[in-house]
């Protein structure tokens, strides 16, 4: 009995760690506590180094890019992102807590005016679930980031292995 809850915890730390979180659902597990702003921001974006971290089809996927705030007086506002390539797409954010990691689902997320936002494996995050077929490491997939404004920002990301740690590593 101790060998089973030592395993299972190591290996629910290996799966948060990763960033992708298997027993995934919607409203499971997840502490909504974002207000949404009323602001629509700007539209002023630019999307770079955008990589999914392609992992087998039953545990989600995480998508992480930079997102660079171009206007020095308006925050932009990240709504969601759409791809033909997943059936589902959600914003996400790790967290520590008390020493324990967890995730939540987000409605948005701001960037501040003139800044970088980096969306990293332990921060913001885009889980992507239920994949297409034939997804492989190496692809590129064409997603849309869907602002506040209600503009789409064609984007395209690289699938990157399991074991991808950065959008160069």
């Amino acid at each position: 009995m101790k060998k089973s809850i030592i395993a299972v915890s190591l290996g629910l730390s290996a799966v948060l760690m990763s960033g992708a979180y298997a027993q995934h659902g919607h409203n499971q597990g997840h502490a909504i506590n974002f207000e949404v702003t009323a602001e629509k921001g700007t539209n002023n974006v630019s999307i770079d180094k955008c990589w999914i971290r392609l992992m087998p089809s039953v545990t989600p996927s995480g998508g992480f890019f930079e997102i660079k705030n171009n206007d020095s007086t308006q925050i932009a506002v990240i709504k969601a992102i759409e791809t033909d390539a997943f059936e589902e797409t959600m914003l996400h954010r790790s967290y520590m807590k008390d020493g324990q990691s967890g995730m939540e689902m987000v409605p948005e997320v701001i960037v501040k005016a003139g800044e970088t936002l980096h969306f990293a494996p332990g921060g913001f995050h885009v889980m992507l679930e239920k994949p297409v077929s034939g997804l492989k490491a190496g692809d590129k997939i064409q997603a849309r980031f869907v602002l506040g404004t209600e503009d789409k920002v064609p984007v395209t990301c690289e699938l990157k292995p399991v074991n991808a740690r950065s959008f160069d590593h």
